[in-house]
């Protein structure tokens, strides 16, 4: 796999040698061997991040071997040698892809192996489907089965703090040290050691309550952390440089270092950005985007002088490379043969293969397309695909009205140019790729108006974002510096209900269903400003809960296909905000 990765007690021993970085002369290592011979030697490494599961991705024209593409550039690097790349991911791998959902992820933690992959971050994501399941007890990806034989998954998963119940989990490690081979322009080879610290921001709020906090997860995002351990992996002498492979946004991350870190360079990931540059510390970044669209590129730069002795000098070349979309299809056999692994591409297929039952498998079609920019009058609160995943949610609950939140958003399924678009069983999959339980309260519309006011704060904004099944019209206030929200009036089926706080008739007494995902019914997100909860919180506790056991992809698959058997396959998508911006 192009790797060899020792393993480090959590105890290091400081040892008198030293390694030395640019700018640090005092920090000196004795001379590796005596033959090596003075000058620039240079590293390569790639950084992909975020994938959530596209593997592969299908425009409707072609599908696009994406992995497959970055795993032949990978392989380029090393064809002088399997030791001549530093192979990386930023975190959330699987979640997403309905080709690596409908396989709980087994397309990608294949590939990221036979890929070689020195080792991943773990991501908020990894967490959706249970972290026991996605993370082998001693830290690394889970084994697998490929071509007949059992494979031993050996990329380590790293994170030097998560806690469960207080103590450091035992399926992470901190870190990883890596031996690779820095290469000179005359072909002259010299061994570097490079440290590989893992690390998280507080990606807590990110991920369903049950599967984290709920479980004891908690995220300590002191970044001294990170810090302490490169000190001791470069003072000690194990290494020549470390980077901080951290699931958080690189520019962010790299600025919460300390300005004589001994952190070398930051790998992110989370933000879904592409990025690539220095803090005013001088530190570099990277971050290779998301869905395998990009790739990170960058070379880590080793200096020999007239001692013989090596150190540490820069990162060079940084860039984001963009993945061709011309070159990263395979149509026939040989098309594109040099520029896809031939591994990773039968790893695709594989996979494809698998999932075409699903997807295949056609529910229905639709004749506009679910879209996921904002509907113009939303105030930035309603898309097609939301407002489509709504009144799904609205039919799996028998709700009248239903919300999800703009991180729930995980797709969208444009028409590309047709008239209509078939409707797939991965499709649904793809819309709903959490597997979040549907909670169903029966509340009275008094009581629902907490929701919509809770829906106007800050902390609020984040869960209940899109909604369907009336209408609320509500307005907003400059205040210079920032904006308030506030509730102008809510509508039911074109009549008003409430308006300037006061409610039509018995409205407020009456009742009402209320369907939501899991993920917005158990996050505790109290707004900052306003001290305002969640409400669904406390009534969790209550009848005011009456169901929370359908899994929403499930039951989308279900209610669908009977929409299609009495609609002759058409599937209505609402194209009209509720949330509506009162001007």
């Amino acid at each position: 796999m192009g790797k060899r990765i020792f393993a480090i007690s959590a105890a290091i021993a400081i040892l008198s040698a030293s390694c030395q970085k640019a700018g640090t002369p005092e920090h000196v290592q004795e001379p590796a061997q005596e033959s090596l011979h003075p000058g620039e030697y240079i590293l390569p490494l790639i950084e992909t991040t975020d994938m959530h599961g596209y593997i592969v991705y299908s425009d409707n024209n072609a599908v696009h071997y994406r992995l497959a593409y970055i795993a032949d550039k990978a392989e380029d690097l090393r064809a002088e040698g399997e030791d001549r790349l530093l192979l990386l991911d930023g975190g959330d791998l699987y979640q997403g892809a309905s080709i690596s959902n409908l396989m709980s992820g087994w397309p990608i933690y294949t590939a990221v192996s036979e890929m070689g992959y020195d080792a991943v971050a773990l991501g908020n994501h990894e967490f959706d489907w249970g972290i026991e399941d996605m993370i082998d007890s001693d830290a690394t990806l889970p084994d697998y089965e490929w071509e007949g034989k059992s494979h031993e998954n050996k990329v380590p998963v790293l994170c030097a703090n998560l806690y469960k119940d207080g103590n450091r989990v035992p399926f992470t490690s901190d870190y990883a040290i890596v031996e690779k081979s820095a290469v000179s322009k005359s072909g002259e080879v010299v061994p570097v050691k490079i440290g590989i610290i893992g690390f998280a921001v507080n990606y807590s709020g990110s991920i369903m309550t049950s599967q984290f906090t709920g479980k004891g997860y908690t995220i300590n995002a002191d970044f001294s952390i990170a810090d302490a351990i490169a000190s001791k992996l470069e003072s000690s002498g194990q290494c020549d440089a470390t980077v901080l492979l951290i699931h958080g946004a690189a520019d962010d991350s790299a600025a919460m270092l300390g300005r004589d870190s001994a952190i070398d360079l930051v790998l992110g990931g989370h933000s879904h950005r592409t990025m690539s540059g220095r803090t005013a510390a001088g530190i570099p970044y990277l971050q290779g985007g998301r869905y395998c669209e990009h790739y990170a590129y960058a070379e880590m730069s080793f200096t020999v002088d007239n001692d013989g002795v090596l150190s540490f000098a820069d990162v060079g070349n940084m860039a984001v490379k963009a993945v061709d979309q011309d070159r990263d299809r395979h149509t026939w056999s040989g098309h594109n043969a040099g520029d896809l692994s031939g591994a990773v591409l039968a790893i695709s297929e594989h996979a494809l293969s698998v999932t075409s039952e699903a997807q295949n498998d056609i529910i229905g079609h639709i004749n506009v397309g679910a879209t996921s920019y904002y509907i113009e009058g939303s105030g930035e609160r309603a898309a097609v695909v939301s407002n489509w995943m709504c009144d799904i949610l609205r039919r799996i609950g028998s709700a009248d009205v239903s919300f999800v939140n703009s991180g729930g958003i995980r797709t969208y399924l444009s028409l590309n140019g047709h008239s209509t678009r078939d409707i797939t069983v991965a499709d649904v999959f793809e819309m709903f790729p959490f597997g979040n339980k549907t909670f169903i309260y029966n509340l009275t519309y008094s009581e629902l108006l907490q929701v919509f006011e809770y829906s106007m704060t800050t902390g609020g904004a984040a869960l209940f974002s899109r909604m369907t099944g009336m209408d609320c019209r509500f307005t907003s206030t400059d205040h210079g510096s920032y904006k308030t929200y506030a509730v102008y009036s809510l509508e039911k089926d074109g009549t008003t209900i409430y308006r300037n706080g006061k409610w039509t008739g018995d409205w407020a007494g009456r009742n009402v269903v209320l369907a939501v995902s899991e993920y917005l019914a158990t996050t505790e997100r109290t707004d900052y400003y306003t001290n305002t909860p969640n409400p669904l919180i406390e009534w969790n506790k209550t009848a005011r809960l009456t169901g929370n056991d359908l899994v929403d992809n499930v039951e989308a698959v279900r209610v669908l296909r009977a929409e299609a058997a009495s609609s002759g396959g058409l599937l209505s998508i609402d194209t009209a905000p509720h949330f509506i911006l009162q001007l």
